[in-house]
């Protein structure tokens, strides 16, 4: 491959995250009805992404065999979760919200595991699920805390502050989309920092006991 076709792949990969982050911001605006139903056409979006990714798996070499076995049952126990019908009430959003959290986090530790062993190919495939995995919990944390809001004022403040780090991240990709002496990995090295840094602004409860 050449080092130009490299450069306009990891340009097509921040492409791809800037439209989701645009995606993100049009989520806040969102009312409460369309959320709900956003959150549901988001799970059966990832279930049919990750049965294609399922059959990709069988591409791993043996050299990452025993991490591919453990990521096929993380993936497993993900969509289980996905499979739940909508929650009914503010407790049950909080749950399936914790849960599908916890099972993401897990998937992408497994998927990482998988990349450190593999080959290129596969390395990049697990690079495209962990990222995958990681926007579809960032619009599960936004549709949930529309869900779960307690008051104008509060889901007013959290809106502002996250759609500040959003429209950053979003200045953030152009400029590194610009740069044609940066390699991929260390904008993804980059984009990894940033990106935790609103995954913590959109943890509402967290921010909540600040």
């Amino acid at each position: 491959m050449s080092e130009q076709s490299l450069k306009e792949q990891w340009q097509e990969r921040l492409k791809n995250w800037k439209t989701n982050l645009e995606e993100l911001q049009v989520q806040f605006h969102l009312g409460r009805k369309e959320a709900e139903e956003k959150l549901e056409e988001q799970k059966k979006s990832v279930r049919q992404w990750m049965d294609e990714a399922g059959e990709r798996l069988q591409e791993i070499g043996e050299e990452a065999s025993e991490e591919a076995q453990e990521l096929k049952v993380a993936i497993e126990k993900l969509r289980e979760k996905l499979n739940r019908g909508p929650a009914q009430t503010k407790e049950e959003h909080q749950q399936q919200e914790d849960e599908l959290s916890a099972s993401i986090e897990d998937l992408q530790a497994k998927a990482e595991a998988v990349e450190e062993k593999a080959d290129a190919k596969t390395a990049g495939m697990m690079e495209d699920l962990s990222f995958r995995m990681g926007q579809f919990q960032a619009q599960l944390k936004v549709l949930s805390a529309k869900l779960k809001e307690e008051s104008a004022e509060e889901w007013s403040e959290f809106r502002e502050e996250a759609k500040e780090k959003l429209d950053a991240l979003k200045k953030k990709t152009d400029v590194w989309a610009a740069e044609a002496n940066k390699e991929w990995g260390e904008i993804r090295g980059e984009l990894k920092k940033t990106f935790g840094q609103i995954m913590n602004t959109l943890n509402k409860d967290k921010k909540g006991q600040e």
